[in-house]
């Protein structure tokens, strides 16, 4: 089983800003080409949650370079946002970290729509 608290703080909850244009974020994550190929799995899961900010387009993880890639739409949303919004997904992961500890290999669709449904329940605070 995979120590998903300890999986998330050490790959994704340490990401910087390597370049933006507007409408393209890349972050560098830490240590990403160390993630164990059965972890990557739930790589969807990270996508599907930061996808819920409205004007998010496209996000795509690179385990060879370590980085990710964030495409958005300016006329809705804008850097700073997507940025908080990230560290917002991290948050509402790490909170329910038990959760996923306890369901996530055995009942994840519960686990993903739990998660969703608390990130489509703040998206708006951001």
């Amino acid at each position: 089983m995979i120590d998903f608290k300890n999986y998330i703080i050490k790959h994704f909850a340490r990401f910087k800003v390597v370049h933006t244009i507007p409408g393209r974020i890349r972050l560098k994550v830490s240590n990403a080409s160390k993630i164990p190929k059965e972890a990557r799995e739930y790589d969807r899961y990270v996508i599907q949650g930061i996808r819920i900010l409205d004007g998010i387009e496209h996000v795509e993880f690179n385990y060879l370079t370590g980085s990710v890639l964030i495409n958005y739409d300016t006329t809705k949303v804008y850097e700073d946002k997507v940025i908080k919004w990230i560290n917002k997904v991290l948050e509402i992961v790490l909170q329910d970290i038990k959760l996923i500890q306890e369901y996530g290999e055995t009942n994840a669709s519960y686990v993903v729509g739990t998660l969703e449904q608390k990130l489509r329940e703040i998206v708006n605070t951001i």
